[in-house]
């Protein structure tokens, strides 16, 4: 085989492997399972950062799965569709006065210390909850405190939110 014969034989092969690997690469590979990992890690992190003397006196309910916004063409799902990962943890720290005002307090500390800013706030429920929203890297945390309130429970609510990533292969992701 001359060289010039081997040269396009080598390059047809190449536009040939280009071509077919193409043809797979349909979506940016999803980052989905790391996201989980991290945003679970950091929903733990968050409720250790509660001081011993306001520790849970019961194991907080945790809440945690892949979201997604609904497409609006399509109700199929598509390896393509943006997705996140959302931890979200309901704490009922030791019951006294301001013990969710001072829970909360510790963790925006924790939050603060670590690189997190302080985003925004907003009061409901007439102003008896307020949420305190952080970020940092595009991950974004919410912790919703109760003021106290006579014959009220006092909660502590904590919401991790990834980054948004592609969907790839995963077919659990509710919106």
């Amino acid at each position: 085989m001359t060289r010039t014969a081997r040269a396009i034989a080598l390059m047809a092969g190449v536009l040939v492997a280009l071509t077919l690997g193409g043809c797979t690469m349909t979506t940016d590979e999803s980052r989905l399972d790391e996201y989980r990992t991290e945003a679970e890690a950091l929903a733990d992190e968050m409720v250790g950062m509660i001081p011993a003397e306001l520790a849970p006196t019961t194991a907080p309910d945790v809440e945690s799965s892949g979201r997604m916004v609904q497409n609006p063409v399509s109700a199929d799902p598509s390896p393509d569709d943006q997705v996140w990962w959302q931890v979200d943890v309901y704490v009922e720290p030791v019951q006294r006065a301001a013990a969710s005002e001072d829970a909360a307090k510790a963790i925006a500390a924790g939050l603060l210390d670590d690189g997190w800013e302080h985003t925004d706030a907003r009061e409901t429920g007439e102003g008896r909850r307020t949420a305190d929203a952080y970020a940092k890297d595009d991950w974004y945390v919410e912790v919703t405190w109760v003021r106290t309130e006579e014959g009220k429970f006092e909660t502590v609510e904590l919401s991790v939110l990834s980054p948004r990533t592609t969907r790839g292969d995963h077919d659990e992701i509710r919106s």
